[in-house]
């Protein structure tokens, strides 16, 4: 487990999250931020919504593809 401490409207927030899953997630957090180690929630808000639309996208993509392979294994 690793422990994440983010600081959000000037309050700080700790997180305890699997290593594997921790380096991800600073990794994504570190690119959707700009790099803020502070940041308000304007900021954590067009983060979510911009990890919204990735999962949307991502969601389009896969259901494209289940499809198309179900047509070619008819």
């Amino acid at each position: 487990m690793k422990q994440i401490i983010l600081t959000i409207a000037s309050k700080d927030y700790t997180i305890r999250l699997e290593d594997e899953f921790a380096e991800a997630f600073g990794e994504d957090i570190k690119n959707l931020l700009q790099d803020k180690y502070q940041f308000g929630v304007k900021d954590l808000l067009t983060a979510f919504i911009q990890k919204c639309h990735e999962a949307y996208i991502q969601k389009e993509q896969m259901d494209k593809l289940l499809g198309d392979l179900d047509k070619t294994l008819k």
